[in-house]
């Protein structure tokens, strides 16, 4: 892979970010500001009107706003790690593999004075997640478990 450490990291840094926030925005329509009308995927998306009524019965308690940021974020980030397990090389598409010939991400300016990335995308998504919770903002909720002292 011709992808310097550095951009890497900051790549990673970014989806992680990017699967807080895209998890905490959708609790945050559906929960409490009862907006049903975000979805952008597919492009014919929306909730029918039974769907909705049940989505309205949703509280707004901390609890079940952090179940569902887990709950999203995992699927966000399950949707990213095989995304990034194609762009490895170490996975394949599901459909049309006999004509897959793999796909590269490179730095889009060669960095002469870097180190290469030697890691695997997909398993430093997980492994940025420490570093990511480390420098993001300050929010009185986590997706994590972990217990800090």
């Amino acid at each position: 892979m011709q992808l310097s450490e550095n951009n890497a990291i900051a790549l990673l840094l970014d989806l992680n970010e990017d699967i807080e926030e895209y998890a905490d925005c959708a609790v945050k329509n559906v929960i409490v500001d009862k907006n049903f009308e975000y979805l952008n995927y597919p492009p014919n998306c929306g909730f029918s009107d039974l769907e909705k009524e049940e989505l309205h019965k949703l509280d707004n308690n901390p609890h079940l706003k952090n179940a569902l940021r887990k709950i999203i974020a995992d699927s966000s980030a399950g949707v990213i790690f095989n995304m990034l397990n194609l762009l490895d090389g170490t996975g394949s598409p599901k459909k049309m593999y006999k004509e897959w010939t793999g796909v590269q991400l490179v730095n889009e300016e060669p960095e002469n004075d870097s180190e290469s990335f030697a890691g695997t995308l997909h398993d430093y998504l997980f492994e940025t997640y420490w570093t990511w919770k480390k420098i993001r903002d300050d929010k009185d909720w986590k997706l994590d478990t972990l217990e800090e002292n």
